[in-house]
């Protein structure tokens, strides 16, 4: 068995949209608490007077993390991506009031050091994925520093362990992720988004102006199926393919391909082919096209 380790201070912590690949670095993170949060089981006793004869029980079961941070600055990108809002030429508009929020979710590491005496002699790195934020707290007080708080639920999917903590030697390079390039290209004016059409199994698509291609199915299709043949943008006049990734979210409802380079002033076609239904042999969804255009 190894030694215990001695674990102290937060060195650095990273954030990465897990939609756009966008990475948050910082090392003026003053706490993190991070609280399992439990789906809750139960225990049936059968007492007959003073006499046990039976006792039936189910274990709690984790189905997340409830994570609480605080942090020495205020980042107006980070406060955007946890609090679901939008930072523009230095102003921070919360999102609006009275509609659902799409927050997006994101991968949170923290870094804590390990110490033999006074020496650093490594890392742990504790992880939660798909983390999800809440709506912000704000407690100024005269006199005192503004600490943001921020907090997020973070959510596994089925089977995928909620936290993981890894040893380190050394930090890693703090190297940005840089998102895949669209070469510049943009949709200033998108088509109007569609919505999902549970009886047909028609996909809703959004167009975004960032040449980002979103399928929302009204149920959940087989992952499998989520490949750059099944999703996918060509150019309208030729067929010709575009290069790009296509992922798939936790509920495996939402298919997004995300071009690696796309050229501007074409018309191109963004098609959802016939796939398979979570559970389903055959293809039984719709199939459906949306053209359009960049600049």
């Amino acid at each position: 068995m190894e030694e215990g380790k001695a674990l102290v201070n937060i060195v650095r912590t990273e954030i990465i949209n897990e939609r756009t690949l966008e990475k948050f670095s910082f090392v003026t993170q003053s706490s993190c608490d991070i609280k399992p949060d439990l789906s809750a089981g139960k225990e049936d006793i059968l007492r007959v007077k003073d006499t046990i004869y039976g006792i039936n029980q189910t274990e709690d079961i984790t189905i997340g993390y409830e994570v609480k941070m605080t942090d020495s600055l205020l980042t107006p990108e980070l406060m955007a991506l946890v609090d679901g809002g939008t930072f523009v030429s230095g102003k921070y508009e919360a999102p609006k009031a009275g509609i659902k929020v799409n927050r997006d979710k994101y991968t949170l590491s923290i870094y804590t050091e390990e110490k033999d005496y006074t020496d650093t002699v490594g890392y742990a790195k504790f992880t939660t994925k798909h983390n999800k934020g809440k709506a912000l707290d704000f407690k100024l007080k005269d006199g005192a520093f503004y600490v943001p708080e921020f907090n997020s639920k973070s959510r596994p999917a089925r089977g995928e362990s909620p936290i993981e903590i890894e040893f380190l030697d050394t930090l890693p390079n703090d190297t940005p992720i840089v998102p895949p390039s669209t070469g510049g290209a943009t949709v200033p004016t998108p088509p109007t988004p569609t919505t999902a059409d549970g009886t047909t199994k028609t996909p809703g698509v959004t167009i975004g102006s960032d040449c980002r291609v979103t399928w929302v199915f009204a149920t959940a299709i087989n992952d499998a199926d989520a490949t750059v043949t099944n999703f996918k943008v060509t150019k309208k006049t030729v067929g010709t393919v575009v290069a790009g990734n296509v992922t798939i979210d936790s509920t495996k409802k939402i298919v997004t391909f995300v071009p690696t380079s796309i050229a501007a002033g074409i018309t191109y076609t963004a098609t959802a082919l016939a796939v398979r239904s979570s559970g389903a042999t055959t293809a039984d969804t719709t199939s459906v096209s949306v053209d359009f255009t960049t600049v």
